[in-house]
Protein backbone atom coordinates (compact mmCIF):
# COMPACT_ATOMS: atom_id res chain seq x y z
CA UNK A 1 0.00 0.00 0.00
CA UNK A 2 1.16 3.51 -0.71
CA UNK A 3 0.10 6.97 0.46
CA UNK A 4 -1.82 8.67 -2.32
CA UNK A 5 -2.73 11.89 -0.51
CA UNK A 6 -2.52 13.66 2.83
CA UNK A 7 -5.27 15.77 4.33
CA UNK A 8 -5.19 19.00 6.30
CA UNK A 9 -6.42 17.13 9.40
CA UNK A 10 -3.32 14.92 9.42
CA UNK A 11 -5.04 11.95 7.84
CA UNK A 12 -3.50 9.99 4.96
CA UNK A 13 -5.23 8.05 2.22
CA UNK A 14 -3.54 4.72 1.46
CA UNK A 15 -4.21 2.61 -1.63
CA UNK A 16 -3.36 -0.95 -2.68
CA UNK A 17 -2.77 -1.15 -6.43
CA UNK A 18 -3.11 -4.95 -6.34
CA UNK A 19 -6.52 -5.44 -4.72
CA UNK A 20 -8.11 -1.98 -4.61
CA UNK A 21 -8.13 -1.60 -0.82
CA UNK A 22 -8.30 2.05 0.31
CA UNK A 23 -7.85 3.34 3.87
CA UNK A 24 -7.81 6.65 5.67
CA UNK A 25 -5.24 6.64 8.48
CA UNK A 26 -4.54 9.15 11.19
CA UNK A 27 -1.46 8.49 13.30
CA UNK A 28 -1.11 8.72 17.13
CA UNK A 29 -1.87 10.36 19.38
CA UNK A 30 -5.31 10.40 17.67
CA UNK A 31 -4.98 7.10 15.77
CA UNK A 32 -7.89 6.25 13.52
CA UNK A 33 -8.36 3.82 10.62
CA UNK A 34 -11.30 4.06 8.25
CA UNK A 35 -11.71 1.49 5.48
CA UNK A 36 -12.98 3.28 2.36
CA UNK A 37 -12.89 0.18 0.11
CA UNK A 38 -12.12 -3.23 1.62
CA UNK A 39 -10.48 -4.77 -1.46
CA UNK A 40 -9.31 -8.34 -0.83
CA UNK A 41 -9.30 -8.86 2.95
CA UNK A 42 -7.27 -12.08 2.65
CA UNK A 43 -4.24 -10.25 1.19
CA UNK A 44 -1.38 -9.31 3.52
CA UNK A 45 -0.74 -5.60 3.03
CA UNK A 46 2.57 -3.82 3.55
CA UNK A 47 2.75 -0.06 3.49
CA UNK A 48 5.30 2.38 2.15
CA UNK A 49 5.57 6.09 1.67
CA UNK A 50 6.49 7.64 -1.69
CA UNK A 51 10.09 8.19 -0.62
CA UNK A 52 10.69 4.57 0.45
CA UNK A 53 9.62 1.66 -1.76
CA UNK A 54 7.98 -1.47 -0.34
CA UNK A 55 10.62 -4.01 0.54
CA UNK A 56 13.31 -1.38 1.10
CA UNK A 57 14.41 -2.58 4.55
CA UNK A 58 17.61 -1.26 6.14
CA UNK A 59 20.37 -3.82 6.73
CA UNK A 60 20.04 -3.66 10.52
CA UNK A 61 16.35 -4.58 10.35
CA UNK A 62 17.07 -7.36 7.84
CA UNK A 63 19.58 -8.88 10.27
CA UNK A 64 17.01 -8.71 13.08
CA UNK A 65 14.32 -10.32 10.92
CA UNK A 66 16.68 -13.13 9.89
CA UNK A 67 17.88 -13.66 13.49
CA UNK A 68 14.26 -14.07 14.57
CA UNK A 69 13.38 -16.55 11.85
CA UNK A 70 11.45 -14.09 9.69
CA UNK A 71 12.15 -14.39 5.98
CA UNK A 72 11.83 -11.10 4.12
CA UNK A 73 11.40 -11.13 0.33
Amino acid sequence: MTVVKSGETGSEEWDCASCGRRLLLRWPPRFERIVLLPGDDSVVHVGARHDRPVGDVPERELRWLNANGIRWP
